[in-house]
This record gives structure tokens, C-alpha cells and sequence, in this order.
């Protein structure tokens, strides 16, 4: 499940499992969001060189949703890959709005089969500051890595 990034979109390939399914055989919904989580996770190393175990863990930053939705459109099937397209579309003081685009894998013309967004804000995660588990200015390195990737409209 490795990704490409170019030109401030970040893809994140997910093959679609028998445990993302309903009975029906499409992806049950609420796996979308576990999907678009994965993808920031990708898109911080991937992208940006910021890997995102070392921002939870040793940084101390955490990036919890705060807002997330979902329009479905067309039904991903068991068996199938899709590609969840990452943009970021706002930067805010101290929140991420990221914006997502599932197309069938490998054709990125192809109609979009949902679109989502989710909204995370960068969280303070040291339990021995007094900011901990509220909301924290986005580092600088990580503003300057998030620029450069492109924020999008």
C-alpha cells in the first residue's frame, strides 16, 4: 500500500479486503475513514520526510479529526484497488484541512468513486506540558514541508 506524490497530491494505493466489506461485497463505509487516515499517515513520511511515528512519538504531536464527511458515489468492490487522492486545502494556525478523492487504482482520470474531507488540529501530546492534549501552532518545519507540498483550493 505505497504511494506516489507529485504536484501537491499525495496517492495512497489500498487493495480492498474481504474485512473492508459488508455482506454485499462493497467497502463498508466507516473503512473510508480509516482509509483517508492512512493516507495523512503516508503523506507525512511520504511526502513530506516527516515520518508519522516520529511526530507522535518522540515530538510529541498528535493530529486528532476534529470534522470528517464522505459523499459516495460509485461502490468499490472486494477485490478491486482503489487510489485515495491527499490534498491539503486549508493550513490553518493549528489545523489541516485535507481533502480526498478515491478513483479505481492506477487511473487518475477516472471518475471519482467517493470524496471526503477531514479536518485534523495539531495537538500537543507531551503529558508533561501544560499545553497537553490542546491545540498547538503548527511547527514551523512542518508548515514550511506542508507548503511546499502545496496547498490546493
Amino acid at each position: 500500500m505505497t504511494g506516489k506524490t507529485s504536484g501537491g497530491v499525495h496517492v495512497h494505493r489500498v487493495p480492498v479486503r474481504f474485512g473492508d466489506c459488508d455482506p454485499a461485497g462493497i467497502i463498508y463505509f466507516p473503512r473510508f475513514f480509516h482509509f483517508f487516515h492512512e493516507a495523512m499517515e503516508t503523506w507525512f513520511g511520504e511526502a513530506l520526510g516527516l515520518p508519522y511515528a516520529t511526530l507522535i512519538g518522540p515530538r510529541k504531536i498528535g493530529f486528532p479529526a476534529v470534522h470528517t464527511e464522505a459523499d459516495f458515489k460509485i461502490p468499490c468492490q472486494l477485490g478491486e484497488s482503489i487510489d485515495i487522492e491527499l490534498r491539503v486545502h486549508k493550513l490553518g494556525r493549528s489545523s489541516i484541512r485535507f481533502g480526498y478523492i478515491a478513483r479505481t487504482s492506477g487511473a487518475p482520470t477516472s471518475p471519482a468513486r467517493l470524496t471526503g474531507a477531514t479536518v485534523c488540529v495539531v495537538m500537543d501530546l507531551d503529558p508533561q506540558s501544560a499545553g497537553f492534549r490542546q491545540a498547538l501552532p503548527i511547527p514551523a518545519d512542518l508548515r514550511a514541508a506542508i507548503e511546499a507540498f502545496g496547498v490546493s483550493p
